[in-house]
């Protein structure tokens, strides 16, 4: 994948694995909080804290799309103070997102797997390609839970998804 360049596909199941299914693929969980800063001249911002294996790292991202499934994205680390300003400049429209993000290998792709807490009852399947035109092999275990592909579907855009109101709301 060229650098700065993320082509994804992104596909919505209807429930998530069990914990013996994900151990099963060899999943590894990272719990993600992110926050959505205000846009900037078409960029889409956010500021996300990632919890995996006793560790804590925190990452800045500005993305904005270039066609289909092709977005341009630049990353940087933050240091938690950095991350705590920025946390201070949130977009007031948009909520913070949490999910268990479950990671795996799977033919040949790095098979991303977010279990979101807030907006509950969302599972969403993502995986990164080398070009627009692949579609991945996905597992059994995916595949009998596939609601369909979301790709092309804004709603189903992390930002997007941030501007839906509490399910307790």
């Amino acid at each position: 994948m060229p650098a700065g360049l993320e082509i994804e596909r992104k596909y919505l199941l209807s429930s998530a694995p069990s914990v013996a299914e994900l151990a099963d693929l060899g999943a590894q969980p990272r719990r993600i909080e992110q926050v959505y800063l205000r846009s900037e001249d078409g960029w889409v911002r956010r500021v996300r804290k990632v919890e995996a294996a006793g560790r804590t790292r925190y990452v800045a991202t500005r993305k904005r799309e270039i066609a289909g499934i092709v977005r341009e994205e630049h990353e940087e680390e933050l240091d938690a103070a950095a991350y705590g300003r920025s946390v201070a400049e949130a977009d007031p429209a948009r909520r913070a997102i949490r999910k268990v993000r479950h990671v795996f290998p799977f033919a040949g792709h790095v098979l991303e797997l977010d279990v979101f807490a807030e907006p509950p009852g969302l599972v969403l399947l993502e995986v990164e390609l080398e070009d627009a035109s692949d579609v991945p092999t996905l597992p059994p275990v995916i595949l009998v839970r596939l609601v369909r592909e979301v790709s092309l579907e804004s709603a189903y855009m992390n930002h997007e998804i941030a501007l839906r109101p509490p399910a307790d709301g």
